[in-house]
């Protein structure tokens, strides 16, 4: 069975969208024995970084095995590397190397992503042409992996750049980490109904949608309406579990030369990203594979 591809993704930054990519995929391997594979789409190399630690995440960009060489190849009209071999199997720094694999980023693609545009443009493509060849490219190259992961997680990078709708159209289910205050909720809605309606524009069928409470302050007031609120306009489709804001989330993403168990990685949160992962799968059954 091919893997399910899920796009994390939210228009804002600083909502945990690489945090709850990385925390999802470990565990998922730990706590399920499933394979997972995290592409990082975003520049700002968070995921990779978290998952890899930077002695790793400078090997991978010294051979050219990061997300930016693969895409720059293809627009300079180059044969690019497989996409499989920009995969680094077994990244994680938890013991028993569950398996997560990683495909890395690095800060210069974001300046693919413009060069790409601005050379695209000066060759007389419009705009809907180049986010199709950039489509196409991207899915060519996850039909080489699909097949050896149980799912692909795609850390998106803030907003809608070409390269995240990209990943809005290939996955059959987004999620959408979110701070509980108001002027996140009306961004949630408003960028849910821009996600839903591209997608079936786009692709023709609908995906999966739901929604992630992130950054959660049990003691805040405007925190426990605010999630509720969601809860009660959104229904299923919100995640009952909710990621506080504890240091022990912090601490999880410094990456750590001493291998450590899941217990000692999430500290007090372990519980929490445990039920993520379960309520993730839950969520994954009652949804429909495309």
């Amino acid at each position: 069975m091919p893997a399910r591809l899920v796009s994390i993704i939210n228009m804002k930054g600083g909502v945990g969208k690489s945090t709850t990519s990385v925390s999802l995929a470990e565990a998922l391997a730990v706590h399920h024995r499933r394979r997972v594979l995290l592409i990082d789409l975003d520049p700002q190399t968070n995921a990779s970084i978290m998952l890899a630690g930077p002695d790793k995440w400078n090997e991978l960009r010294e051979a050219e095995r990061t997300l930016d060489f693969y895409f720059e190849a293809y627009a300079l009209q180059e044969k690019p590397k497989p996409f499989k071999s920009l995969v680094e199997p077994r990244v994680s720094d938890l013991k028993g190397k569950p398996d997560v694999s990683l495909c890395a980023a690095a800060p210069e693609f974001r300046m693919v992503e413009r060069d790409m545009i601005e050379s695209f443009v000066k060759r007389g493509f419009h705009i809907d042409a180049i986010q199709k060849w950039i489509c196409e490219r991207f899915a060519h190259g996850l039909r080489s992996v699909v097949n050896e992961m149980d799912f692909i997680l795609i850390d998106c990078p803030p907003g809608i750049s070409l390269f995240a709708e990209a990943a809005l159209i290939a996955a059959d289910t987004i999620i959408v980490p979110t701070i509980p205050d108001y002027v996140s909720r009306l961004g949630l809605i408003t960028f849910r109904r821009r996600a839903l309606r591209l997608i079936n524009e786009r692709r023709g069928e609908a995906s999966n949608l739901f929604v992630l409470t992130t950054k959660y302050d049990e003691t805040m007031s405007l925190h426990r309406s605010e999630a509720g609120l969601l809860k009660e306009n959104l229904g299923e489709a919100m995640f009952d579990v909710r990621i506080p804001q504890h240091v022990d989330i912090a601490k999880a993403a410094e990456w750590s030369e001493t291998q450590r168990t899941f217990e000692q990685k999430y500290g007090a949160m372990a519980p929490v990203v445990k039920k993520l992962g379960e309520e993730f799968l839950a969520k994954m059954e009652l949804a429909p594979a495309l």
